[in-house]
Order: structure tokens, then C-alpha cells, then sequence
């Protein structure tokens, strides 16, 4: 089959096709894979070369999961689990997670733990939050970064939000955070506090 005779099979199969497909059959058709091929020995320590940066890539990639394992995400839960405990006033007491994030959370006094899929709507919403906050302490410590947050806690209840403000006046200690909101509560449930600055844009 011809150039010609493809692009026109090509058009009628697809005849939403754009002038910049019919340019990259012409590209392909005259820079295609037969062009590349023309020195065998050099098309083949080139694609050696791909393959092993590639097996190196993989091979660097299995470490770092096999540390996130190990290191990183016990560390991720208890910081989170701290975090959390502190968002629900102490309700829960220990959190877990695995490799997929997947959370199962212990309430204080009970023997067995549960997915986070059985949380309601808005511990889930402080679930989310607790990681958020554990994630940025461990992956940025020393408090040099601040912690941007926009309507962070907008889906939550009065005492949610009242808890979630308390501990995250605890955690401007270490670090500067910017809390951006459309909503007045916020700013009510803080109107007492000396420690924050309330800015109108």
C-alpha cells in the first residue's frame, strides 16, 4: 500500500482528523521506524541504553517504597493518629495505615479498630484533614515552610471547626499558617485570640 492510498484510508476511518495528524503520518512515514533502523547496531545500544536506565529507574523506585514501607508510614500514622486524636477531642486513640493509605482508626475503649469507611461524614472530614497536617510535618519539619490552607474546614460542624482552629493555633507555633476562607465562623470563633491575625481581602 502507497503513502496516498494509507492517508486515504486514514482520513476516511477518522474524519474528524486535524491538519496536525496528517502532518505526523507524513513525519512518521518519512522518519518512521525503517529510518531509525538504517544502522541496526546503533538502534540496538540505543534501546540497551533505554532498557538499562529504565531497570535502574525500576530498581531505585522498589527501594524507595520498600523505605516508605518500613520508615515512613509508621511514622505517617503516629503522627496522624496524634493529630487526629486532638481533632475529636481524644475519642480516638490510635490510627493505622498501609501502604495504599487506607485508614483503620481504634475509639477510645473499644477493643477492635474500623475502616475508615465507617466514620461518619464528618470525622472522615477530620481524618483528611490529620493526614494532611501529618504528611506536611514529616515531609517539611523545622516549620521554615508555611502551611497554606483554603477552606480547610468548611464541611465541618461548630465544635469540629472550634477543635480543628485550637490545634492548628497550637501548630503556628512551630510553622506560619495562612487559613483562606469565605466564611465568617472562622474568624468569630477566633475573635479572642491574640495569637491570630485576621486579614479581610
Amino acid at each position: 500500500m502507497n503513502f496516498e492510498r494509507y492517508l486515504t484510508k486514514q482520513i476516511q476511518m477518522h474524519p474528524s482528523m486535524q491538519p496536525q495528524d496528517v502532518l505526523k503520518l507524513c513525519y512518521q512515514a518519512a522518519f518512521g521506524a525503517e529510518h531509525l533502523l538504517k544502522d541496526a547496531e546503533r538502534a540496538k545500544k540505543y534501546l540497551q541504553a533505554e532498557y538499562d536506565a529504565l531497570a535502574i529507574a525500576l530498581e531505585v523506585l522498589q527501594e524507595a517504597d520498600t523505605e516508605m514501607q518500613t520508615r515512613f508510614f509508621p511514622q505517617l500514622g503516629a503522627r496522624a493518629a496524634e493529630l487526629f486524636s486532638a481533632l475529636t477531642g481524644g475519642k480516638y486513640d490510635r490510627l493505622t495505615l498501609n501502604k495504599k493509605l487506607d485508614a483503620q482508626m481504634r475509639m477510645q475503649g473499644d477493643a477492635l479498630a474500623h475502616d475508615a469507611a465507617y466514620l461518619s461524614a464528618g470525622a472522615y472530614d477530620q481524618l483528611y484533614l490529620a493526614l494532611r497536617l501529618a504528611i506536611c510535618s514529616l515531609t517539611m519539619p523545622g516549620g521554615d515552610c508555611p502551611l497554606i490552607l483554603d477552606d480547610a474546614l468548611c464541611s465541618f460542624d461548630d465544635t469540629r471547626c472550634a477543635q480543628a482552629l485550637s490545634l492548628l493555633r497550637e501548630l503556628a507555633k512551630e510553622r506560619q499558617i495562612l487559613l483562606f476562607t469565605c466564611h465568617s465562623r472562622e474568624a468569630a470563633l477566633l475573635a479572642d485570640a491574640p495569637d491570630v491575625q485576621k486579614i479581610t481581602l
